[in-house]
């Protein structure tokens, strides 16, 4: 792997790299992390989809690991990778999953934030990321969700019933 191109351009990064190799290139990521210059961060998870595979992933030694509660088996799993990643003083921020990983990043202690997407046309206003689906989903208010807001039976939303989408395809 060249990483020869990281050190020029690290003023450029903020803090960290993510996802910059393929999902199944744990060898890449154990290179990544141990050529980065000092302070950056190596992020990824995004794509993976079992415990197992958090489980490999966390032996390259990266330093964030983003399961997407919807991709990785659900809140329980999300739960488990949160304490793998513990064990090994790495942090776990959730890919964007939004409510349905909401109540579980407010009781991690290994996690510092909360990724939001912007699902908004053009990124110019917060928009529920689940917009027009579900009711009553929480979005940022000056950088953050508060705890009370989450304070609801289940995840706190509800199915809009009003909501009339359209398959692209039918069967």
């Amino acid at each position: 792997m060249r990483l020869n191109w990281l050190t020029p351009v690290r003023h450029l990064i903020s803090n960290g790299l993510k996802s910059v190799c393929r999902r199944s290139s744990m060898k890449g990521y154990r290179e990544l992390k141990r050529n980065a210059p000092a302070g950056m961060m190596v992020t990824s998870g995004e794509h993976h989809g079992t415990l197992q595979s958090f489980r490999t992933l966390a032996e390259t030694g990266i330093d964030i690991m983003q399961p997407d509660v919807g991709w990785c088996g659900g809140l329980t799993t999300l739960v488990e990778i949160a304490a793998l990643a513990k064990s090994r003083g790495q942090l776990v921020v959730p890919h964007g999953s939004s409510v349905y990983s909401h109540h579980a990043v407010i009781t991690f202690t290994n996690t510092p934030f909360s990724e939001f997407l912007m699902t908004s046309p053009d990124c110019s206003t917060l928009r529920p990321q689940f917009d027009p689906i579900l009711l009553d989903e929480p979005v940022p208010v000056n950088g953050r969700i508060h705890k009370s807001v989450l304070d609801k039976p289940g995840f706190g939303v509800e199915l809009n019933r009003d909501c009339h989408l359209k398959r692209p395809y039918s069967h």
